[in-house]
């Protein structure tokens, strides 16, 4: 291999590719003062891993692992991983290499079939906190696969995931490896020096090197500067000679529709407007916000470790609206087995509630309300109760309003509203680091932390409804002549 002067193509690229098609150009050809650190256990988190799957797996599972110290020369981990393959081994984080390609699959399995190894063959799996099956997880094992296939002169008809309860799930490596092929070309070309093109989406703020992606971007205007513009739509736009916000701000929608005919014209609409919107600067009111009139406002988020699954705190900012008083409450649980009493003082707190209505920002805690009521039980007519008085405000915001911001996360929405975070810094993956910091020093001060972070979370929602209460459309506006086209 040292003779080849091909760059290595290695599975974690897969993985950054999708998050950030910047990031593996960075890596290599940045500038490392624009990177920033970010925390392993962050990264774990990002990428949907178990904590301890050595631990987790070998309940599941029987397997040999590769001495740590191996792992500082890779020749030498992949020669100690074959050497546990010809004995028909499950591995435990072994080394795949051929020629210029690495790759390192959480468990390498040996199923009965003949191969170049004996009266056995491997597939891979991936160690995943849920059986989810996005492309960054399936090619990333297409790839260990293929690697495989050139070990054991075998090709696995599948892959898989597998869960710390010990689900499994697969998929048919058949079925994906066209589109494997055609990101692997991509992949290749940034790797011997060709930057891809412009492009700013939610996975770059997961990388080290967001701050560059977004200068960059903004630099020069770019279309993937609009909320939820894929690739692929960015390349369309292209093709149609549009490739600034001022370009498609600037275009007919009778031109764009007629171009775009495979697009809904709500789609082409939403583009156009957020274009519009970002060049002036202000927001645009679609259609006016309702909210149901209450005595009470309960505002709603929830602080999960993905990791270790437990939801560790649901906070609860209950403002009354005949008073004007407001009031954080919180349902902590300080390890998992405080889980199901934070649980319970929740249905109790819910159970108590008349006139009121609960809003949250995203589906996330409808999700976490389902889940703990699935694992720890809750009435059904407290589970009613929640349901039918619950309001997504990040729905109703997209819905009813574009704001000037090319996110539409807590964060980004009410940062432009105008609320300041005691730490600026922070986030929910932030809050998760504090957790396992508490959880192995049981310091007050960590839980503080913990508890404003989330305490600030839940008084952006109350902006960010205060905000959407007070707005209308303005007679003028372009929505209504935009409706009447098409």
């Amino acid at each position: 291999m040292g003779m080849d002067s091909k760059p290595i193509l290695r599975s974690e690229y897969f993985y950054k590719f999708f998050q950030c098609p910047h990031w593996i150009w960075y890596d290599i050809y940045g500038d490392g003062q624009h990177k920033r650190d970010v925390p392993p256990l962050l990264d774990l988190i990002y990428k949907g891993k178990m904590v301890r799957a050595d631990q987790d797996l070998v309940v599941h599972k029987k397997f040999e692992q590769i001495n740590p110290e191996q792992f500082k020369d890779l020749d030498e981990a992949f020669l100690a991983t074959l050497e546990l393959m010809k004995k028909g081994k499950n591995i435990y984080h072994g080394v795949l290499m051929s020629e210029d390609w690495v790759g390192m699959p959480d468990l390498l399995e040996a199923r009965p079939g003949k191969s170049w190894l004996g009266d056995w063959h491997y597939v891979v799996y991936d160690a995943q906190n849920s059986l989810a099956l996005g492309d960054e997880y399936k090619f990333q094992l297409i790839f260990y696969s293929l690697i495989l296939e050139r070990i054991q002169g075998v090709r696995p008809t599948e892959a898989f995931v597998i869960d710390p309860q010990g689900n499994e799930r697969s998929f048919a490596i058949g079925e994906f490896i066209d589109q494997f092929h055609l990101t692997r070309l991509q992949i290749e070309k940034i790797l011997n020096g060709e930057k891809p093109a412009p492009f700013l989406k939610a996975g770059c703020k997961r990388t080290p090197w967001y701050s560059l992606c977004l200068s960059e971007t903004e630099g020069c205007s770019d279309v993937s500067l609009i909320y939820r513009i894929s690739q692929a739509d960015q390349r369309r736009l292209y093709e149609i000679g549009i490739k600034t916000i001022n370009d498609l701000a600037a275009t007919d929608l009778n031109f764009l529709h007629r171009e775009l005919e495979d697009w809904q014209f709500d789609k082409i609409v939403r583009f156009s407007n957020q274009a519009k919107s970002l060049i002036a600067n202000e927001p645009l009111i679609l259609r006016k916000p309702l909210f149901p009139e209450v005595r009470y406002e309960v505002y709603f988020d929830i602080e999960s470790d993905p990791l270790r699954d437990i939801d560790y705190l649901l906070g609860c900012l209950v403002k009354d609206t005949k008073t004007g008083t407001v009031e954080y409450k919180s349902f902590l649980a300080k390890d998992k087995a405080h889980e199901p009493e934070a649980w319970r003082k929740f249905l109790d707190f819910v159970a108590g509630l008349e006139d009121f209505v609960i809003y949250h920002y995203a589906f996330y805690e409808r999700a976490v309300f389902d889940r703990l009521a699935l694992r720890y039980g809750a009435p059904s007519a407290l589970v009613e109760k929640f349901k039918e008085n619950t309001i997504d405000l990040h729905l109703k915001l997209v819905d009813t309003a574009i704001l000037p911001i090319y996110f539409y996360s807590l964060k980004d929405v009410g940062a432009y509203f105008g609320y300041k975070w005691n730490d600026p810094h922070a986030g929910g993956a932030e809050s998760v680091l504090w957790f396992n910091e508490w959880l192995e020093k049981r310091d007050e001060s960590v839980m503080q932390k913990i508890l404003r972070y989330n305490e600030d979370d839940v008084r952006a929602t109350m902006i960010v409804k205060d905000w959407l209460a007070g707005q209308k459309p303005q007679k003028n506006q372009e929505k209504e002549s935009l409706d009447s086209i098409g």
